[in-house]
């Protein structure tokens, strides 16, 4: 009984020291600039620089970014190869851009942003259009009223996709 304690105490502080190596922390310093910079990065590249600099997303700083990326997607929809080529080299930042494709979008940004990714979409990108456009799955009408009267769900697969 004391061995397997023992086991157990020791597997819980490994994993625990794992997770703590790979989690950065959001310091005060990086927090203040997220909350500068993540509502107005103005192409995927800021949005990749900040992604690897600041460590912090959650409340007002995750709003911020999920407004910068819906506005890049709706709006500078010819910018989805540079998101694309770093989508590939780095799979956590595509699950970060695809987190933030979420339910603070406007229904005119999904409308548009499904649209681009199922009939404007290049060649090399279809993966990554694939993802985008099966982010929205449409819920009860009614539920949600940011969109315009529906609710727009992400595939479980990737609400807890951590960064």
């Amino acid at each position: 009984m004391k061995s397997t304690i023992v086991c157990c105490l020791l597997l819980t502080t490994t994993v625990g020291l794992l997770a703590s190596e790979n989690a950065k922390p959001c310091t005060t310093q990086d927090a203040i600039r997220a909350e500068k910079e993540a509502s107005s990065l103005r192409s995927w590249a800021e949005v990749y620089k900040s992604y690897k600099h600041v460590h912090c997303d959650d409340g007002a700083i995750g709003e911020g970014y999920s407004d910068s990326i819906a506005r890049l997607l709706s709006r500078q929809w010819s910018s989805v190869d540079q998101l694309n080529r770093l989508a590939s080299q780095d799979r956590g930042f595509e699950r970060f851009v695809l987190r933030h494709v979420d339910e603070l979008l406007s229904s005119a940004q999904v409308e548009k942003i499904r649209a681009n990714a199922g009939a404007h979409c290049p060649i090399r990108a279809e993966e990554l259009c694939k993802l985008i456009a099966g982010t929205f799955s449409i819920s009860a009408p009614g539920t949600f009223g940011n969109a315009g009267g529906r609710r727009w769900k992400r595939p479980a697969t990737l609400i807890s996709t951590p960064r």
